[in-house]
């Protein structure tokens, strides 16, 4: 609307200052390596803004020719970011009924063209339980634990991955980091007491309770 405002403008504006030309007496002449241009004012003004008008467009056409290249790549990559963000969706969703084709075969098209946020973790973390790869696991969980939306998930994550491996430093230091995290502990009981009941080891969780209940300076 703006763009079309000041067009509408500009050209009134060169109407009116060729008209106040035509209806003004007097002669244009101009003189160069011997050439000799003898001319009315108005005439003259047309032709200087059709010369600006076409050098324009020519200088237009170079800038686009010469960005072609830098624009298609960008373009193309807009495109296949759009696509992997909407793989991205249909795989969070696909890994929740335990689609373990989709997931594999959507992660690294995603991977590609995305760079990692708290969704790509999440559906990283669950490739890696589909493969079973414990490692990898631990150290997604680990880096989620970074990532303020994804902690309740990586600390549940955690306690879970040292029930597996029945790691009582690992729980124990999980444990007493969820107390500074904004989530409720019935997010991860059901977890603590199966690791107590498993490993026969209450002390944690009463030091842990005990320490909950304290007052806050």
């Amino acid at each position: 609307m703006l763009k079309l405002l000041l067009a509408i403008l500009f050209i009134a504006f060169i109407s009116y200052v060729a008209v106040w030309f035509g209806n003004s007496d007097g002669k244009f002449f101009l003189e160069w390596f011997g050439w000799q241009i003898n001319t009315t004012p108005s005439f003259f003004l047309i032709l200087l803004l059709i010369t600006n008008f076409f050098l324009y467009i020519f200088f237009i056409f170079l800038f686009n020719f010469f960005n072609l290249p830098k624009n298609t790549i960008r373009k193309i990559r807009r495109y296949k970011i759009q696509q992997a963000k909407r793989l991205l969706q249909d795989s969070i969703i696909a890994s929740y009924y335990g689609n373990k084709l989709v997931v594999s075969k959507n992660l690294p098209k995603i991977q590609d063209s995305l760079k990692s946020s708290p969704l790509l973790m999440l559906l990283e973390l669950q490739h890696s339980i589909f493969k079973n790869n414990d490692k990898n696991s631990f150290i997604i969980l680990t880096k989620m634990l970074t990532i303020k939306s994804l902690q309740p998930l990586a600390v549940k994550g955690l306690i879970n991955y040292s029930i597996k491996k029945k790691d009582l430093a690992l729980f124990k230091n999980v444990l007493f980091k969820s107390l500074y995290k904004k989530f409720e502990f019935s997010w991860i009981e059901q977890d603590v007491y199966k690791f107590c009941l498993e490993n026969n080891n209450w002390e944690i969780l009463s030091e842990y309770l005990e320490k909950k209940k304290l007052p806050k300076n």
